[in-house]
């Protein structure tokens, strides 16, 4: 006979595999948006290197200059996109993180359901066991002499 216990185990377990996935999900999110966060830098740094005005010795002819504005103006683009792909992600890893707390709770409250019905079960065995003790002495002590 399958017991409330036992049936909620299968429930638990079910709720636990949901809980790992979404962790991992939310783990992978994560990375991306650290991988972003770090190309972000990357881009960052090398448009202020590139961004500094050049020097009053410096020649440019006019076609080299209006290339190196065009540059400039990708590199703004890329970093804009970028930080976008940063907001995104952001955004990303905060929904995981709230589906994963969601999945967490509900597997708590699984595990506390089904710790309520083990005591509830252990509570019963014991006290069948208790009450079929109890009747045994109504039925006569098999230790007692016949005669004594």
């Amino acid at each position: 006979m399958k017991t409330r216990s036992n049936r909620m185990k299968k429930i638990v377990a079910l709720a636990e595999m949901e809980e790992r996935r979404e962790c991992i999900e939310m783990g992978k999110s994560q990375q991306e948006l650290d991988q972003a966060v770090n190309r972000l830098e990357e881009l960052t740094t090398y448009r202020l290197n590139y961004g500094v005005s050049p020097r009053a010795g410096d020649s440019f002819s006019a076609i080299r200059w209006h290339d190196y504005q065009n540059f400039l103006s990708r590199l703004d683009q890329a970093v804009t996109t970028q930080k976008q792909f940063v907001l995104d992600g952001e955004q990303n890893v905060d929904a995981h993180r709230h589906r994963w707390m969601a999945k967490r709770q509900r597997l708590q409250s699984l595990e506390r359901v089904l710790e309520r019905y083990r005591s509830a079960e252990v509570s019963q065995a014991e006290r069948a066991l208790q009450k079929t003790l109890d009747d045994l002495p109504g039925q006569g002590n098999v230790f007692d002499s016949p005669g004594a």
